[in-house]
């Protein structure tokens, strides 16, 4: 697993800037083309620079998987035309029309399943689990709604916030079909897909993240 530590304007929220999967990451335009280059050699999959709602925020604007992408409804047209022209048929594109738009803090997910904030409407999570093409389920972690932000899931591996029980630890190993660790990033910021966006085969990490940290990122997100 190829591990990069960097900053981006000084920031090391890097979670926030960017989502990756097994087929294809996206990242905000605030990316450098010499950063793009990095990234794609990390993660080995396409890179999309694109903004999301005008905001550079597309790692907590946004959920994706293999599957697809779900983007909240304040995304603009030309937006969606760069993903549609990018992806055409090869991924799910969607719109949750819901009062959440911070889809990224609220759903966590992998090609096996899907964890999302308890206050997604009947018509938010029909989408979700259409696009996604996984199962979902409603649930929270650490009595927080915003699962998204305290777990970083791969296809083989799931880092959770520091505080996350063992009932919930076996319960996140099941509902996303891999083994789970606790852990920290940016010298121990609990929420750890602010820090850090990543699939099987590279995470793109904070400057901040330590030695210890980035053992057990590579040890978990690889399948331990």
């Amino acid at each position: 697993m190829n591990i990069i530590r960097t900053s981006v304007m000084g920031l090391s929220s890097l979670g926030a800037f960017g989502v990756a999967t097994e087929k294809f990451a996206i990242i905000s335009e605030m990316w450098t083309n010499k950063a793009v280059e990095a990234i794609t050699k990390a993660l080995e999959v396409p890179i999309t620079k694109l903004n999301i709602g005008d905001t550079s925020l597309v790692g907590i604007l946004t959920a994706a998987n293999s599957n697809g992408i779900l983007l909240p409804h304040i995304f603009s047209q030309r937006e969606m035309e760069k993903l549609e022209e990018t992806y055409g048929d090869s991924i799910n594109i969607g719109v949750v029309d819901s009062k959440i738009t911070c889809l990224g803090n609220c759903i966590v997910t992998n090609d096996n399943g899907a964890i999302i904030h308890e206050n997604f409407e009947p018509k938010a999570v029909s989408v979700i689990k259409d696009i996604l093409d996984v199962e979902v389920e409603k649930g929270n972690i650490i009595k927080s709604n915003l699962v998204g932000s305290h777990a970083l899931a791969t296809n083989k591996g799931l880092l959770v916030h520091p505080l996350t029980t063992e009932m919930e630890i076996t319960w996140l190993s099941e509902r996303l079909g891999v083994p789970v660790n606790v852990g920290t990033i940016n010298r121990g910021v609990p929420y750890v897909s602010v820090g850090c966006f990543a699939n099987t085969k590279g995470a793109i990490a904070g400057k901040e993240t330590t030695g210890p940290e980035l053992q057990r990122l590579y040890q978990t997100l690889r399948g331990m």
